[in-house]
């Protein structure tokens, strides 16, 4: 069960990270953007070519740090529940 409290103490920091998802959202919308756009690009540059140790280097800075950051999305984000239901 989630507790709802109204002490006007914690209104600061809940306002902070209430905007502090605002940005995480946005700059992930940003990268996701991004990934899109030159993934046509990546397929020819990259995936078609001879696979080589670079190769590999760019796929895994490019797709471990995606999972990265989706993954501290689900677990850093601060969510705030707008009912009592659990």
């Amino acid at each position: 069960m989630t507790i709802v409290s109204n002490d006007p103490t914690q209104w600061p920091s809940i306002n902070s990270y209430r905007v502090a998802s605002y940005f995480i959202v946005a700059a992930s919308a940003g990268v996701i953007y991004d990934w899109v756009l030159t993934l046509g690009h990546e397929v020819d540059l990259i995936w078609r070519q001879h696979w080589s140790l670079m190769t590999g280097l760019y796929l895994s800075a490019r797709y471990l740090g995606i999972i990265y950051v989706a993954i501290g999305l689900l677990i850093y984000v601060p969510t705030i529940s707008l009912t009592d239901a659990g």
